[in-house]
């Protein structure tokens, strides 16, 4: 079945907004996290976790094309 383009570049549009909606909630999680931790291990693991979030939610959009 063909896919019209304008349709798909919808799709792809809200995709990549999700996405980027995701790392911005990631990063603001990342820095309520580091704010409350006053140990520095512990904001760096709560940052990767954030991050590893981040991607995982990036890919969970693009998939979903």
């Amino acid at each position: 079945e063909p896919v019209d383009p304008r349709k798909a570049a919808v799709e792809a549009a809200i995709a990549r907004a999700k996405a980027r909606k995701a790392e911005q909630q990631a990063a603001q999680q990342d820095l309520a996290s580091a704010a409350a931790n006053d140990d520095p291990r512990k904001a760096a693991v709560a940052a990767a976790i954030a991050r590893v979030q981040a991607r995982k939610a990036t890919q969970q959009a693009v998939n979903e094309e």
